[in-house]
């Protein structure tokens, strides 16, 4: 049997589509069976053949081939990847013609604890305002040191937001001095301590995608064809997007990983770097047809605990699999990050994603706190979305109502709703 833990994982920095610093494991893109028609035939990926103890069939890995760093193929899947609904037609149509079209309300991880003296909980919510200029605005009127005021995560500046931050006790008797017009703060509550990164469940977002390329009634119908296609695979794959990489940091932050250095704007890049790699490993195999089957080595996750083991029995981990008690993680690399044993199928697959851009994992070890690496989902699962139509004054759109955990983009989702047109 797989021997098992319930070592959950410490909770990850969310985003509400901001880039992060360094080693979050807060979201976004995706396909079915891997496009790869675009790829070069030559450097198309080959599929992994197992046997039914999910043993990976000799000579299916190339992980010693050298390179310098990722093929041009490789580095294109990253940039764009290719959609899991890529056969059904999309809605198209614009985000954010509005704040109030892209609500995200944060999901906390607890409750106030109700135990006075020390700090306070309270709701930020904020308009066309970015998280961290909304919470220094919230410092100089209230006098407290920026440094004091705790927040789970950041949320977009082009929305209206709501999302819990902590303060000194002592500061709730000036809440009533706090004027703004586009940041207001709710009731104070008691709280023993202060709110950390990645305190919080996940968001809840509500975003309208405004004027679609089709009638709304058949937006709609569009729409909810795509969430069933992406339950019935399982689940919306949880790549990071564009945010997360900037507009020119995704090789750059391989190079940064491969010469595991930090120099200036390095947290970011070192990230940019992790969280491609993570892709890669993802699209990797979904193109080899191992995004639902569950091979010796895999870092599963329980779904109802968190807890993190390694898997020796992928039959039964496969229908445990598929009854959604456990997800499939992939690596975010570092130096303490929970890896497959080095004899596994799943070991040799990660291996071979960093010979493949090559970077030596004992060269990330050695970046020690800097990056140290962690686990994240494969797939976001169970997918539930409310499609309805919007007919308001601001024209016709789609709305969608939908909860993600903690790390995971809105934007993913709507790439796969709005595309093809």
């Amino acid at each position: 049997m797989s021997r098992e833990t319930d070592d959950a994982p410490v909770p990850a920095d969310s985003q509400a589509d901001e880039p992060v610093l360094a080693d979050s494991s807060p979201a976004d893109e995706s396909p079915v069976p891997e496009d790869s028609s675009n790829v070069p035939e030559d450097s198309r990926p080959q599929p992994v053949r197992t046997n039914r103890n999910g043993e990976a069939a000799a000579g299916a890995s190339d992980a010693g081939r050298a390179r310098r760093g990722l093929s041009a193929a490789d580095l294109e899947r990253l940039r764009e990847p290719p959609l899991q609904t890529a056969d059904l037609p999309g809605v198209g149509g614009a985000i954010r013609v509005r704040p109030e079209d892209f609500r995200v309300r944060e999901v906390p991880a607890y409750d106030p604890d109700g135990r006075p003296g020390a700090h306070v909980l309270l709701v930020l919510t904020k308009r066309g305002v970015g998280s961290e200029d909304a919470v220094a605005e919230v410092a100089r009127q209230l006098g407290v040191p920026r440094p004091e005021v705790g927040l789970a995560g950041l949320k977009d500046k082009d929305a209206v937001t709501e999302q819990w931050i902590s303060l000194p006790a002592a500061a709730a008797a000036r809440l009533g001095q706090f004027v703004h017009s586009d940041i207001s703060l709710g009731t104070a509550h008691p709280h023993g301590n202060k709110l950390r990164r990645g305190h919080l469940r996940g968001n809840r977002f509500t975003i309208v995608v405004r004027d679609p390329v089709v009638a709304v009634d058949e937006a709609v119908t569009r729409c909810r064809a795509k969430v069933e296609r992406l339950r019935a695979l399982g689940g919306l794959d949880n790549l990071y997007g564009e945010q997360r990489f900037g507009s020119d940091n995704l090789a750059r932050g391989l190079a940064a990983l491969a010469r595991a250095r930090r120099r200036g704007r390095a947290d970011f890049l070192l990230s940019a770097g992790q969280s491609a790699l993570f892709n890669l490993y993802l699209l990797e195999r979904r193109a080899r047809g191992l995004m639902r089957e569950v091979l010796r080595g895999d870092i599963l996750k329980k779904t109802a605990t968190g807890g993190l083991f390694e898997c020796t029995d992928p039959a039964t981990d496969k229908a445990r699999l598929d009854a959604g008690e456990l997800v499939i993680t992939g690596p975010m690399f570092g130096s303490k990050m929970r890896a497959p044993g080095p004899d596994t199928p799943s070991g040799a697959l990660e291996a071979e994603i960093l010979a493949r851009a090559e970077i030596d994992l004992t060269t990330l070890q050695g970046l020690g706190h800097t990056l140290e690496g962690t686990r994240r989902p494969l797939q976001i699962a169970p997918l539930a979305v409310d499609v309805e139509a919007a007919r308001d004054d601001f024209g016709p759109g789609v709305s969608l109502s939908f909860e993600l955990p903690s790390g995971s983009y809105a934007t993913a989702l709507l790439r796969e709703l709005q595309r093809p047109v």
